[in-house]
């Protein structure tokens, strides 16, 4: 997959982790709690580290040519 496609597969699967996060029905058992963190947590990195790649692939460009 082409770099330029993997920042919004990587936005689109963090922002489906965080709303997978949100049904999950956490005051019903301990378990479901924590997998709850475990995906909100897993999307919130995903979303930081997509913007990582974005902020970092807009100085690459600079000086060539």
């Amino acid at each position: 997959m082409k770099k330029s496609r993997q920042t919004p597969v990587l936005v689109a699967a963090s922002i489906l982790l965080i709303i997978i996060s949100s049904l999950i029905p956490s005051d019903q058992s301990t378990w479901l709690g924590a997998l709850q963190t475990l995906l909100l947590g897993a999307g919130l990195l995903g979303c930081c580290m997509a913007f990582w790649r974005f902020a970092k692939g807009g100085k690459g460009g600079k000086g060539k040519g």
